[in-house]
C-alpha cells in the first residue's frame, strides 16, 4: 500500500508514509518478520567509511576582526567515521531516522523515503574510541523504522509497515516491536503490537513500561515490558515525540504542544503551547533538570520550564529556507546539539541560558542528533551516519595542576626558547613549535591541520593528541625535526601523515602509552622511537 505524505523530514522535510486510520487493531497475532541479520564482518566493514575523518572545528560566525582571528575552543571534536546506509533486498538505498545508546553500543534505524516501506537497524560498537566496528545489522522488509529506545535489555522499535504485507494491520500501518536481544545484538525474537494510525513517531521506556507515540490523529499508548501488552492509552493529535522524567511523560504534538502525564496513570498533569509546526515534519525533545528543549522546525529550537510551562529561550533559525529548520535537539553532559537541516549541527553550552559555542564543521545536513558519552551521532539522511567524538581528559593530572587552560588562540606559534604549559581540552587549527622551545599539554588537544616541531623543540603530550585530516587531496601532516623531540604519556591519534627528518625523536612513557596513523610515515636518518608503546597500524616499524 502507497504511503501518504505524513512524517520523519529529513532531507526534503517529508517522508510519504501512511493510510487511513478508522479503527482499533487486535495484538494477539504475531505475523512473520522475515528479519535478515548480517553478522559477517568483511561485508558489513564496507559500509564504514573514514573519508572526512579527522579533526573538524566548531565555527563561530557571530565573532568579526579580531576576535575571529583569535578564537579557540575548549571544546576539541574528532570525526571518527561515517557509516553508510544500508541497502535493502531491492537494491535501495535507506536513511538513517533515529539512534539510541545502550553501553559501548549504538543503535541506528533506518527508513525509505518515498512511497515503499523498508527499514532496518544497524549495531555499532564503540568501545574502541577511534576505531568504531559495524557489529551486526538487519534489514526488516515492508517497515520503517522510526525509532528506538531502551526497556531493559529489549530493544523497543517504533515503526510503519505496509498493510498490504500484514493482514492483521487491516488499514493502520502504526506498529511498535519489542525485540529480544542477545548479549545486545539483534534476533528475529520479538513481539509486535499493531497500533492505530499511520505511523508511530517515537518511543520511550524505562525498566518496567514502554510507551508509543502515533502521529495524526494519533495516540500516547503505555505497555508492559513484562506482558509487553497495551496497559492504557489517551488520544493527542499529531504527536511527533516522547520524553520521560523519573515520574512524568512528555509528549510533543505538533499542533498541540506539549502534554504532560503521571507514568503510571496518564492523567494529565500539565500542558502548554509550544510554536505550531509544520505537517508531518519529525522533531524530537530532551530534558536537562527542569529544563525542556523542544525542536520547532522553522522557529528554531524552544527552552521551556518543564514544571511552569514558561518559555525561558528561543533560539531562532538564523537563515530562512526551506531545509533551514531545527529537527533535532540532544543535551549531554552540560551540551546542548542541536540539528538545524542544511545549517548543520550547532552546540551550545548551558548555563542559565545556552550560550552558543558555534556550528560543527561537518558535510551534509543534519536531520537528527543523539550524542551520549562521548560521543555524537548525526544522521544526515541518505549520507548515513556521522560518528563524532568529543575529546575529553580522562584524568586529572597531578603534576599539571598549575598549568593554565591554553589561551593563545587558533594558530599557536611558540617562538624559539618559549615554554609554555597547559592543561584541560583544547582545540586548535595548528601549532609550530620552534628551536629550543617547550610546549607541555596535559588534558586533550585536538590540531586540526599543521604541526611542527623545528630544531630542538619540544612537545611534552600528556592525556591524548587528535591531529590532522584523513587522506586528503594535500595531505595534512604531523613534522618532527632535527633533534627535536615528541614525548608521549597517552594516545596520538595522526590523522594524515607523519615525516620524521633526519634526527626526529619520539619517547613513549609509562606501559599504556599508543600511536594511530592513518596516513603514510616518511622516516629520515637517525630517528630515535623509544619507550613501551602499541602501534595500532603498524607504521612505525
Amino acid at each position: 500500500m502507497k504511503k501518504n505524505v505524513y512524517l520523519l523530514s529529513f532531507l526534503a522535510m517529508s517522508l510519504l508514509i501512511g493510510c487511513d486510520d478508522n479503527n482499533d487493531n487486535k495484538n494477539d497475532g504475531q505475523s512473520s518478520n522475515n528479519i535478515t541479520i548480517t553478522s559477517d564482518q568483511s561485508t558489513l566493514n564496507q559500509r564504514l567509511d573514514l573519508t572526512n575523518s579527522g579533526v573538524i572545528s566548531i565555527e563561530n560566525g557571530s565573532l568579526t576582526g579580531k576576535f575571529a582571528e583569535t578564537a579557540n575552543t575548549s571544546f576539541p571534536l574528532v570525526q571518527i567515521a561515517e557509516v553508510k546506509p544500508p541497502v535493502d533486498a531491492n537494491g535501495r538505498t535507506l536513511q538513517a531516522s533515529h539512534v539510541t545508546v545502550n553501553g559501548n553500543y549504538a543503535y541506528v534505524s533506518y527508513i525509505m523515503r518515498g512511497d515503499a516501506y523498508s527499514g532496518a537497524i544497524d549495531v555499532i560498537d564503540v568501545s574502541d574510541p577511534y576505531k568504531p566496528k559495524l557489529v551486526t545489522s538487519a534489514l526488516i522488509p515492508n517497515t520503517d523504522i522510526t525509532s528506538l529506545t531502551f526497556s531493559g535489555s529489549n530493544l523497543i522499535i517504533g515503526a510503519a509497515k505496509d498493510v498490504d504485507k500484514d493482514p492483521l494491520l487491516s488499514t493502520n500501518p502504526a506498529i511498535v516491536l519489542n525485540m529480544e536481544l542477545s548479549s545486545g545484538l539483534l534476533t528475529d525474537k520479538l513481539k509486535t503490537n499493531y497500533l492505530e494510525n499511520r505511523v508511530t513517531t517515537d518511543v520511550a521506556a524505562n525498566t518496567s513500561t514502554y510507551f508509543a507515540v502515533t502521529g495524526d490523529n494519533g495516540s500516547l499508548f503505555k505497555l508492559s515490558s513484562s506482558t509487553k501488552e497495551i496497559t492504557g492509552k489517551t488520544a493527542v493529535a499529531d504527536l511527533r515525540s516522547i520524553a520521560l522524567t523519573s515520574d512524568k511523560v512528555v509528549t510533543l504534538s505538533g499542533t498541540k504542544g506539549v502534554n504532560i502525564y503521571n507514568q503510571s496513570t496518564l492523567a494529565l498533569q500539565k500542558s502548554f503551547t509550544t510554536s505550531t509546526d509544520v505537517s508531518g515534519a519529525k522533531r524530537t525533545m530532551d530534558i536537562d533538570g527542569s529544563k525542556l528543549f523542544v525542536s520547532e522546525g522553522p522557529n528554531g529550537l524552544g527552552v521551556y520550564d518543564i514544571n511552569s510551562g514558561s518559555k525561558l529561550q528561543s533560539i531562532a533559525i538564523t537563515t530562512a529556507g526551506e531545509d533551514n529548520v531545527t529537527n533535532a535537539v540532544s543535551f549531554n553532559d552540560g551540551y546542548a546539539f542541536v540539528a538545524n537541516g542544511a545549517l548543520g549541527l550547532n552546540v551550545y553550552q548551558s548555563a542559565t541560558q545556552l550560550n552558543l559555542l558555534g556550528s560543527v564543521g561537518i558535510a551534509g545536513s543534519s536531520n537528527y542528533v543523539k550524542s551520549s558519552g562521548n560521543y555524537i551521532y548525526v544522521a544526515s539522511g541518505t549520507g548515513g551516519l556521522k560518528i563524532i567524538k568529543m575529546e575529553k581528559p580522562n584524568t586529572t593530572f597531578a603534576n599539571c595542576t598549575s598549568y593554565i587552560v591554553y589561551n593563545q588562540g587558533k594558530d599557536l606559534i611558540l617562538n624559539s626558547n618559549d615554554i609554555k604549559s597547559y592543561q584541560g581540552a583544547t582545540a586548535i587549527n595548528s601549532a609550530i613549535i620552534n628551536s629550543s622551545a617547550v610546549l607541555t599539554h596535559c588534558g586533550s588537544i585536538a590540531i586540526q591541520n599543521g604541526l611542527i616541531l623545528n630544531s630542538g623543540g619540544t612537545f611534552n603530550m600528556t592525556g591524548s593528541l587528535s591531529q590532522g585530516k584523513y587522506q586528503q587531496s594535500n595531505p595534512t601532516e604531523l613534522i618532527i625535526n632535527n633533534n627535536a623531540l615528541l614525548q608521549v604519556e597517552g594516545s596520538v591519534v595522526i590523522w594524515g601523515d607523519l615525516r620524521l627528518n633526519s634526527g626526529a625523536k619520539i619517547n613513549f612513557i609509562g606501559s599504556n602509552s599508543s600511536i594511530t596513523i592513518y596516513g603514510k610515515v616518511t622516516k629520515g636518518s637517525n630517528v630515535t622511537i623509544t619507550g613501551t608503546f602499541k602501534d595500532t597500524e603498524n607504521k612505525l616499524k
